[in-house]
């Protein structure tokens, strides 16, 4: 897509607020503390900085890779121990960011290794990310640095492109050198996201996370998912208010297919699973890390 400046600033901004409201979710997460309130507050955050979340707080413990949210009434806390893989981001106009760090509840030090193999991929790969660079040498780093640690990089999940109110646009950024030797076109934003695991390295469909997106690209005009979320994904809860009854509107939208519903992504054998991920702008002549 080619960016005019305009763009760049919402992209920016998103980038910015993103960004801090990732690290005011990891001042939230401690021993006791319900997994609905760090999203409420979050995402509160996120509302009150000017912006508007791009999706659902994730909050994926241990074996959980991604697309857990709380549900309405979630009574779940953290636990010290837990694993806890934080993924927020945030939108200005359909323009949206992308960023994920791991946190340890309670800092007992068992995952510390886990937690730094995936952060340390991301930075490996974000020192290639310019135009023209061929894919699979991003992957080659992230599975490098990963194996460096001990740990195996996630095959079936990885970075993706960002577009207007669309979080997962055509480019894939895998975590391993998957012989794609497309090159990266400037003018376009992408995330980039190593999962490392501790066991085989592939995650599986578990049950529904809470998180829901219009099907495809339908237009709906008149119905509250779409005139407040567009096509960028959005919680049950987030639906209060506006619909007399939450779970039997989204059953119904399901039903009529007019809705999709986001599985909790697992690993297969119940490993741990650690993440990272920042947003990325390239451009005809520089790259900017819009979550740094």
């Amino acid at each position: 897509m080619d960016l005019n400046q305009e763009e760049i600033s919402k992209f920016e901004e998103a980038g910015r607020i993103g960004r801090k409201a990732l690290e005011f979710a990891l001042t939230l997460i401690e021993p006791g503390a319900t997994l609905a309130q760090v999203a409420e507050q979050t995402e509160k955050f996120i509302r009150d900085s000017g912006a508007l979340p791009a999706f659902p707080l994730n909050l994926s413990i241990d074996n959980e890779a991604a697309h857990y949210t709380p549900f309405p009434g979630d009574k779940k806390t953290f636990r010290t121990g837990d694993l806890v893989k934080v993924d927020i981001g945030a939108q200005i106009d359909g323009y949206p960011s992308d960023n994920a760090a791991t946190i340890e509840v309670g800092d007992t030090g068992r995952h510390s290794g886990l937690i730094d193999a995936s952060r340390e991929a991301l930075n490996a790969a974000l020192k290639l990310v310019r135009p023209m660079v061929p894919i699979n040498e991003i992957g080659r780093a992230v599975a490098s640095k990963i194996g460096e640690h001990g740990f195996k990089p996630v095959r079936n999940l990885g970075g993706h492109g960002i577009g207007k109110y669309d979080l997962h646009s055509a480019v894939f950024i895998p975590n391993y050198d998957d012989g794609n030797g497309k090159l990266l076109k400037p003018d376009c934003v992408i995330a980039i996201e190593p999962f490392a695991s501790t066991g085989t390295g592939m995650i599986h469909s578990g049950p529904a996370g809470n998180i829901y997106i219009l099907s495809g690209t339908r237009n709906v005009p008149g119905e509250p998912i779409f005139d407040h979320f567009g096509t960028l994904p959005f919680a049950e809860r987030w639906l209060e208010g506006m619909v007399d009854s939450t779970g039997n509107y989204i059953k119904k939208m399901i039903r009529e297919r007019k809705v999709s519903e986001f599985p909790v992504l697992k690993e297969h054998r119940g490993a741990m699973i650690s993440q990272a991920e920042h947003t990325v702008i390239i451009l005809g002549d520089r790259i900017r890390v819009l979550t740094q």
